[in-house]
């Protein structure tokens, strides 16, 4: 039987209204997910108890084949990439850097950790220091940007590093603009692993770090692969030489591709970096993807 046509002004009205009902049809039933199974807490970044939605459809089955991870590791990428807070939309990853960083930097007198982020943001302390957040870290961003020490930058292919790209500033890791250490905290999430050269963006974090400063941030780390090893490089005219199986994390249009795979040695390679090393919410383990990671650079 042949389909009758649908004229083009009723698709302009169909399809949107179509994808609106899918959308909240999601949203609907991960709200439900979340209540029934009892998945409450307080947020770290916002301060509020709120459903913290799963969603296990953020890592394409393709991705899990191509990583290679087991089912029980493929829900613990999705909780560390889900999970997201329903009052400020923080994802797991987000809201335990925040975690860390109210643990590390304390206000009041007696110093005691803030309840969240949101708190936090509001005290001298926090107004004194010098934070630069590499690549936006949706929930954190939203919480820091009204700082006066916060500098938010995202990598845009083909933009000069410093440049202003549609009102943010664009920087590229291994050839950070800012100053010579100008920062007392940077902050990046899921970012290391994306960068061609990993030595130069350690330098680079070290070399803007005032002594003293922390570099916070979240890589992904499977707890079966024992040592760090480079998947691809980038050739001197911008070609991508591809040195193991290619795999691109969720992001974008095509996902962003894992130049480093960082195995159980990365504590080692940090430290080899010139960094003192905490793990929090550690060891890596195959029910928990979700590791914070503190390097302390203690200058010359």
């Amino acid at each position: 039987m042949a389909r009758l046509p649908i004229p083009k002004s009723l698709k302009r009205i169909l399809v949107p209204a179509w994808n609106e009902g899918h959308r909240l049809g999601w949203l609907v039933r991960d709200h439900a997910g979340a209540v029934l199974s009892g998945r409450w807490a307080r947020c770290s970044v916002c301060g509020r108890v709120r459903p913290m939605i799963y969603r296990r459809r953020v890592v394409p089955e393709k991705l899990a084949e191509r990583w290679g991870l087991t089912p029980r590791l493929a829900k613990a990428l999705a909780r560390k990439e889900s999970s997201d807070c329903a009052g400020c939309g923080a994802k797991l990853r987000a809201r335990r850097i925040a975690s860390v960083l109210l643990e590390t930097f304390p206000i009041g007198s007696p110093p005691a950790p803030a309840r969240s982020l949101a708190e936090w943001v509001r005290s001298p302390e926090a107004a004194r220091m010098r934070i630069a957040e590499i690549n936006r870290i949706d929930g954190i961003h939203g919480a820091l940007s009204h700082l006066p020490g916060f500098a938010s930058s995202d990598y845009h292919p083909g933009a000069p590093p410093g440049a202003i790209v549609e009102g943010v500033r664009s920087e590229d890791l291994t050839r950070l603009t800012y100053p010579d250490a100008s920062f007392d905290l940077v902050l990046t999430s899921e970012s290391l692993e994306h960068v061609p050269d990993l030595g130069a963006a350690l330098r680079g974090i070290r070399r803007v770090l005032a002594p003293g400063g922390l570099h916070i941030f979240t890589v992904p780390v499977l707890p079966d692969e024992p040592k760090t090893f480079r998947r691809a490089e980038l050739r001197p005219d911008g070609s991508i030489k591809h040195l193991a199986a290619s795999i691109h994390h969720p992001g974008g249009d095509v996902g962003y591709l894992v130049f480093t795979e960082f195995g159980a040695d990365l504590p080692e390679v940090l430290k080899r970096a010139g960094f003192d090393l905490t793990v929090h919410y550690g060891p890596v383990r195959e029910d928990d993807l979700t590791q914070v990671y503190v390097c302390r650079w203690m200058g010359l």
